[in-house]
């Protein structure tokens, strides 16, 4: 191009043509500004988002919390026992409420099948006030057991501080007054928990009696060395029928005294708590895994930060070189 046709375009800009204009400004009108899809949009439409999902599932599980019905706070029924054992729990109650109950209480240790074999076990947990009554309700429980023809297995006394104390007795009474020593027992105190437990031995037993008869039969036709054998099993089956014997003529009596009130179960929690408490609970473990995946994508994170401000940093150079040769 020369000189003097680059100088007059130079000076004098040519007007665009009417009908050129017309069809840029059609296009113009036709065709909308598109927007660009930038990070920072996405991040303005995506964290609120995920706040709102989050707070919409505390709030459902929290909801649905107070609409479903309060668990039960009733004591269970005593388990039913098989036809070898049976067992009773006594729960714990006040003072107003044992003088109230004292009648049933007294009948809820069942009684030992008269004719059987059984091995009785009871036990009681006593509050009595302070150390000295402490001591005074031991040597009470001790000098009961022996009018009631039973002996004491062992005793655990203990008084770490002044005023607070605890005592395990462990009492062997004949078995035929094991209910007259339970009720008794269970007056020498505020009753915090009673259980009772009966395993039947009669069928062990009549086993061993079986075998000894049998065996006896047996040695009436030996001689030697195998009928010494068969006569060293009599023994041996007759030794335990003693020790079952004997462990049948008393049954075992747990008591444990303390000085320590129990304490009074917590109220159950209405609806709103619960809600309240689910809601957050829901709320925090959302916040914990929001930690934790920022925390295992954080190296990812920090370069892909690390890029984009790499690029930015690299286009504004290459803008200013462009510049500066322009």
């Amino acid at each position: 191009m020369s000189p003097e046709l680059t100088a007059a375009l130079l000076s004098e800009t040519p007007a665009a043509p009417p009908v050129l204009r017309e069809r840029v400004a059609a296009i113009t009108t036709l065709t909308p500004p598109q927007r660009r899809v930038t990070a920072r949009r996405i991040l303005a439409i995506a964290v609120p988002a995920a706040a709102a999902l989050s707070l919409a599932a505390a709030v459902a599980v929290g909801l649905n919390t107070a609409v479903s019905p309060a668990p039960s706070t009733e004591a269970a029924p005593p388990k039913v026992a098989s036809s070898d054992e049976s067992r009773e729990t006594a729960p714990v109650i006040g003072e107003a409420s044992r003088r109230a109950l004292a009648p049933a209480l007294d009948s809820a240790a069942p009684a030992p099948t008269r004719g059987r074999a059984q091995d009785y076990r009871a036990s009681l947990t006593l509050l009595v006030d302070g150390t000295d009554d402490l001591s005074t309700t031991t040597q009470k429980a001790l000098r009961t057991a022996r009018r009631l023809g039973g002996f004491v297995s062992s005793v655990s006394y203990s008084t770490p501080e002044p005023g607070e104390g605890t005592a395990a007795v462990g009492l062997r009474i004949p078995v035929s007054r094991v209910q007259a020593a339970v009720v008794q027992f269970s007056g020498l105190g505020q009753i915090l928990a009673q259980d009772t437990q009966i395993a039947d031995l009669q069928q062990g037993l009549d086993d061993l009696t079986r075998r000894i008869r049998a065996l006896e039969r047996k040695a009436a036709s030996l001689r030697g060395e195998e009928r010494a054998r068969v006569l060293a099993q009599i023994t041996a089956l007759r030794a335990q029928r003693v020790q079952i014997n004997r462990q049948a003529a008393f049954a075992t009596v747990e008591l444990n005294l303390t000085t320590h009130e129990p304490k009074e179960p917590a109220a159950a929690p209405g609806r709103l708590d619960r809600a309240l408490h689910d809601a957050v609970g829901i709320l925090l473990a959302e916040l914990a895994i929001a930690a934790y995946a920022l925390i295992v994508a954080s190296p990812l994170i920090v370069l892909l930060v690390a890029a984009f401000f790499g690029s930015r940093a690299y286009r504004h150079h290459a803008d200013q070189r462009l510049l500066e040769r322009a």
